[in-house]
């Protein structure tokens, strides 16, 4: 699994680049057909308060957004259906050669709550008006190439099967061209049969190749033998023949849907409860990885664990992992671990909330207090003494629109327990048993470029995995001022 580099983008698109903009940052896209280069300048969303009923009414608006940018009408493109919106996101951009303003709206039914009222990623802008952000790491975020973007997930798949699978998702990403369809399925057919022939005209996309779809043929070169190298025979020792098994005997792969919440990006079917898990592996070895994955893995393979178990020192550290991957819904009564988890840590745990200030957090994610700042809060007697002293410990820009007093103190709750569970040199310890010990290989892909073509030439076998640097938990990649958690607290290595 990479380091997640991307997730910003997930968070909010062209509109928090707009906000980055504003922050001093420059954002530039490219037209790949016509080379025309542009600059962002701002975005806005309409209605800015309250709701439009018509669109006659949102049109309005826009236009004389527009035209206080002095965007002439030609310059201004629609993307999304004008009948049924009520509202829209306008992003400004200017041309680099030119200077001339430039506008492009993307029409919605409504806003969104979040971190982006309107949700446009980068793939989305690229698909409406053909323009797409440049350089390596602007073109992975572009071209989204990850397993769960380019085949069906959660179903077990031959390598063939994965094959018909690219083949067919890529039918419906109309963001990609159809040469470079038929090259990203032409790639992993070649690994399946062995063949190092370069793909033509796929040479320009060589690191996204090799960061992001890479994940895709790793699982077929392990079962086929094709392009492998490094520990591919010592994992087939350790990890196969115990059961009586070779790489050759497996056949069924699964790509999972989580995608970047696990340190996993692809499992192999052993028998009808043995998984072998797959991680595509950076220098660093590998993204930040999910504690709930940690528990499943202890309680679907025990005797693997006795040692851990069975530490004393581990102890503490072990129970906070449970709560944290399976808490009870005490705070937030909906389904959602990253909420109750560290809430429920906060007051049994480490006791620097109380069960009232655990309450007032959930109750200001959706109260309309939830804008208030911490200070002014404090003084109205909306948050207590012990929020108050922990609201430091996550900064916060609290002039953004998305800006949430309950999501801003739950962050510092999460922030806070993953600074002190990290100042325990056990932590460290304990994450990296647990995955030392499980059953798990991590593979480093390499694309070879030739000319304007690209072939996958080899799949660096790593057994057993390594981990270079401190493992620690995280809580930063999650817990955020401007939205609501999505998962729990996980582990990466720093």
């Amino acid at each position: 699994m990479r380091a997640f580099e991307f997730l910003q983008e997930s968070q909010g698109g062209i509109f928090r680049r707009a906000q980055e903009v504003e922050q001093g940052a420059e954002i530039k896209f490219k037209n790949a057909q016509t080379n025309q280069e542009i600059k962002l300048v701002g975005a806005e969303v309409f209605p800015q308060t309250g709701e439009f009923k018509t669109y006659e009414e949102l049109d309005q608006a826009v236009s004389d957004f527009c035209t206080m940018f002095e965007v002439p009408p030609e310059n201004v493109q629609y993307a999304g259906k004008p009948e049924r919106s009520r509202a829209a996101m306008v992003s400004i951009w200017s041309d680099l050669e030119t200077g001339q303003p430039m506008a492009f709206v993307r029409l919605a039914t409504k806003r969104s709550a979040g971190a982006a009222p309107i949700m446009q990623s980068n793939a989305d802008f690229k698909k409406d008006f053909g323009y797409g952000a440049g350089g390596k790491t602007a073109q992975r975020q572009t071209l989204q190439l990850k397993p769960k973007d380019v085949l069906a997930f959660d179903e077990w798949l031959n390598p063939q099967g994965v094959v018909r699978s690219v083949a067919n998702r890529l039918k419906t990403r109309d963001d990609l061209d159809e040469n470079m369809k038929r090259g990203l399925v032409q790639l992993v057919s070649n690994v399946a049969k062995g063949v190092s022939d370069p793909v033509p005209g796929m040479g320009e996309f060589e690191t996204s190749l090799e960061v992001d779809y890479g994940e895709v043929p790793a699982p077929i070169a392990l079962i086929t033998g094709n392009f492998v190298g490094g520990d591919y025979q010592k994992a087939e020792e350790g990890l196969l023949a115990p059961l009586g098994l070779r790489w050759g005997d497996l056949s069924n792969i699964l790509y999972p849907k989580a995608g970047g919440e696990k340190i996993y990006d692809s499992y192999i079917q052993i028998d009808e409860t043995n998984k072998l898990k797959v991680s595509s592996k950076d220098k660093k070895g590998g993204a930040a990885a999910s504690i709930t994955g940690l528990v499943d893995e202890i309680n679907n393979n025990p005797e693997k664990f006795q040692d851990v178990l069975l530490n004393k020192k581990f102890g503490p550290l072990l129970e906070m992992l449970k709560v944290i991957a399976n808490p009870e819904n005490r705070y937030w009564t909906r389904l959602n671990k990253g909420i109750n988890g560290p809430l429920i840590l906060g007051v049994d745990t480490f006791k620097f909330i109380d069960d009232r200030d655990a309450k007032i957090i959930v109750g200001l994610m959706d109260s309309p207090n939830n804008r208030m700042h911490p200070e002014n809060a404090y003084k109205k007697k909306i948050i207590t003494p012990n929020l108050m002293n922990i609201v430091k410990v996550k900064g916060a820009k609290y002039e953004d629109p998305s800006y949430n007093l309950g999501f801003h103190l739950m962050a510092c709750v999460a922030k806070n327990i993953a600074n002190t569970v990290n100042q325990d040199p056990n932590t460290d310890t304990l994450f990296r048993a647990i995955l030392e010990r499980s059953n798990m290989v991590q593979v480093k892909t390499t694309v070879r470029k030739m000319g304007d073509g690209a072939a996958f030439t080899n799949f660096t076998v790593i057994y057993p995995p390594v981990f270079k640097g401190r493992m620690v938990m995280v809580a930063d990649n999650n817990y955020m001022a401007t939205r609501k958690p999505i998962a729990p607290l996980s582990f990466a290595v720093k």
